[in-house]
């Protein structure tokens, strides 16, 4: 058995997934139930995306600060109280609609909606420190050939989560709206064995935010740090807003699929973006990490086209499957090449800003392509999107090149 299988293996590596699994569940879960959260709510489309955005919205802010401290104090006391965290807040969300009287109905639902996007705030925080730090973690304890497949796997387990959340999201949503948020309660369960099995992985100690503004003014070149970070704003806005907002609604308002449906459909491109993920070794083999990230702007934009042209559901479903593969090229090698640059005492402020600019394009994906589909409708939206995706995929590709 290979070193790296023995070490994917692990209590403490086997928790660090476990809590990958946890902070995807955010967004993913509830993505086809939108419609349903519509309708027994009483709200707009655009209302009921804040769903997503008020998840996100709260790691922009929040994330830099959790990593600079996850810095100074350690990684698991950041990671196992967001887990517990994100347990509560986003199952409490169910008890927030049981104690509204059925017999009330939707007008005093609506009326609850604040409490409940408040929730899902709190949440989302919650959810951006588990994303930090899971990442940050395999960056400070392993480096080489370990590091990228453990990245590798960790996306790959991200991928898996995405691809089935969406099909379990869409099938509880089919029993009412609030069973999905149930499943939210996990996040307690991870953080029971990670009170235990994590540990503090030896890395140089910050004392003051002297040495990070002395890194950050110093001669070395932070071209690459923003490159990539202009990269994961893209990816995640194309993710969230195009893919887990856009798609659902114009499978909804095209088709007429059910939830469950739609989950089926939005599982396509989590198994291919799973599986190529798992391939990262071979690909870093055949181009740089520049390049892979480049080509998978193109494939986005190839299928962001065909969903936003086709009349058929198969063909949908084929234009989904490249956007996992342009999902596999792109997000994983981000993530392993901030790890490979980033400085040991300062990974958990690098990821942190990662994790930020990620949340930043989760928030403002959903409400732009709601705004413009009101405008243009969602096939139109997706169409302009996906040309802007290619073009800034293929000008990227040909710089490399030079």
């Amino acid at each position: 058995m290979s070193v790296a299988r023995n070490v994917r293996q692990s209590p403490a590596v086997l928790v660090i997934f476990a809590s990958t699994l946890i902070a995807v569940m955010g967004v993913s879960l509830i993505s086809p139930a939108l419609p349903a959260v519509q309708d027994a709510l009483n709200i707009t489309e655009s209302q009921a995306s804040l769903l997503l955005s008020a998840f996100t919205l709260p790691g922009v802010v929040l994330t830099i600060p959790l990593g600079m401290l996850a810095d100074r104090i350690g990684r698991k006391p950041i990671l196992v109280p967001s887990l517990v965290l994100f347990g509560l807040c986003g199952s409490g969300i169910v008890f927030v609609e049981s104690a509204i009287p059925i017999s009330l109905g939707p007008v005093v639902l609506a009326e609850a909606f604040p409490v409940i996007l408040a929730l899902r705030a709190v949440q989302g925080a919650a959810s951006s420190a588990i994303a930090m730090v899971t990442v940050t973690l395999i960056g400070d304890s392993f480096d080489g050939d370990t590091r990228r497949k453990l990245i590798g796997t960790n996306a790959a387990i991200l991928a898996f989560g995405a691809a089935a959340y969406p099909l379990l999201g869409g099938a509880l949503a089919t029993i009412a709206w609030t069973v999905p948020f149930l499943c939210f309660g996990l996040g307690l369960v991870v953080a029971v064995p990670g009170l235990f099995v994590l540990s503090e992985p030896e890395r140089k100690q910050v004392e003051d935010g002297e040495g990070l503004r002395a890194f950050l003014t110093g001669p070395t070149s932070l071209r690459p740090y923003a490159v990539l970070y202009a990269a994961i704003l893209g990816i995640f806005v194309i993710l969230y807003g195009a893919q887990l907002t856009a798609v659902p609604f114009l499978l909804d308002n095209t088709y007429r699929l059910s939830s469950l449906e739609i989950g089926l459909l939005l599982g396509i491109p989590a198994v291919a973006m799973g599986t190529t993920a798992t391939q990262t070794d071979r690909i870093l083999a055949r181009v740089t990490s520049f390049q892979s990230i480049a080509l998978g702007f193109v494939v986005y934009g190839v299928g962001m086209g065909i969903v936003a042209t086709t009349q058929s559901v198969a063909v949908s479903g084929f234009g989904l499957l490249l956007f996992g593969f342009g999902q596999g090229f792109a997000e994983p090698i981000t993530d392993t090449a901030l790890n490979k640059l980033a400085p040991d005492e300062f990974r958990g402020s690098i990821m942190s800003v990662r994790t930020s600019v990620l949340r930043l394009g989760t928030t403002i994906g959903p409400p732009v392509c709601t705004v413009a589909a009101l405008r243009v409708g969602y096939r139109h939206t997706l169409l302009a999107g996906g040309v802007l995706a290619g073009v800034v995929g293929l000008c990227w590709l040909a710089a490399s090149y030079r």
